[in-house]
């Protein structure tokens, strides 16, 4: 019998594909959710959690808080990488922080006063609340500098500026996207290839899947999961964040070695303006969706179904290893 393809894989796909295991796969398999993260506090530990709701800025509680400087400004890993060692949890809807030789402290929206801070992307003022001035001592004795604790809230409406506005919904204190989705087995692939060892929590992802081949996620385009939808709008360029080992603070080499030698975006001429200048010069990892609708929820085990295709952006890396 002949082997069906899925109806709308994009013809590059199918020529990289044709006639192999990984495109019966692709078209036939159960691809399900092995993991769901948030991160309560951009910059701060994750949260593994079973199940979660879908909000207007993306999963409840992912990066409604961030730590900004004197100036109002978000400060995060990149600047202050023992921030990774600072554990969240959540009771309620209030944040619990803690910290090695620390007492904890918490983030909560009750009552707190109106703030207006600068997100990291696009630096154009968001109207928040503060955490008040406890959480701030707190953060800024850790820190050993002046800072404090600003969330979003249902009226911020922040927004990432109009050029890069790719997923056209609600922000939290996310970069850009509101959800990162990433693949398992293009994981393996480049941890196969790396000079050391890491793993997927350097991603900082917000839905893991396993689909059993690397890179096929680059031509997914619309997916179903669990009763939510979501679009995949762009591969993920990757900073600086990924080489600090999320449980200790210490930076590292990788994966900017083995991105830089398989996942390096030089040129992306399909893309225009500020969007191709944010990808081109970039290790690439992941993939920036929108989601919705509001009230949907997301849970581990949930089944993605790919819907509809698209021509990835980048061709699946060479395997130079000498196979």
């Amino acid at each position: 019998m002949a082997m069906m393809m899925p109806p709308h894989l994009p013809s590059k796909c199918l020529r990289l594909l044709a006639g192999s295991v990984a495109c019966y796969r692709l078209a036939m398999s159960e691809i399900r959710v092995e993991e769901i993260h948030i991160h309560p506090v951009k910059s701060c530990r994750r949260i593994e959690v079973d199940e979660i709701e879908i909000v207007a800025t993306g999963l409840a509680h992912d990066r409604e808080w961030q730590i900004v400087d004197a100036e109002g400004t978000c400060v995060t890993q990149r600047k202050y990488a023992s921030l990774a060692t600072i554990e969240t949890a959540l009771d309620g809807d209030t944040v619990v922080l803690s910290a090695p030789g620390r007492d904890s402290t918490i983030l909560s929206r009750d009552g707190a006063l109106p703030v207006t801070v600068l997100p990291l992307v696009g630096r154009r003022p968001v109207n928040g609340v503060d955490a008040g001035d406890e959480a701030a001592a707190w953060i800024s004795d850790f820190l050993g500098d002046e800072h404090r604790f600003a969330a979003v809230t249902d009226e911020s409406n922040h927004h990432a500026p109009s050029s890069i506005d790719l997923f056209e919904q609600p922000l939290s204190f996310v970069d850009l996207a509101p959800i990162l989705l990433t693949n398992a087995a293009s994981l393996r692939w480049l941890q196969e290839r790396a000079v050391e060892p890491f793993g997927m929590d350097r991603f900082r992802a917000n839905v893991i899947v396993d689909a059993g081949d690397p890179w096929v996620e680059d031509t997914w385009r619309d997916m179903s999961i669990g009763s939510a939808t979501m679009t995949a709008e762009i591969p993920w360029p990757r900073c600086a964040i990924p080489q600090i080992d999320q449980d200790s603070g210490e930076r590292h080499r990788e994966p900017a070695v083995v991105l830089r030698a398989y996942r390096w975006c030089s040129e992306a001429p399909t893309l225009e303006g500020n969007v191709r200048s944010m990808m081109e010069g970039n290790g690439v990892f992941g993939m920036g969706c929108r989601i919705g609708p509001t009230g949907a929820t997301l849970a581990l085990g949930d089944v993605l179904t790919v819907q509809s295709w698209q021509e990835p952006i980048m061709a699946p890396p060479p395997d130079n290893r000498g196979e």
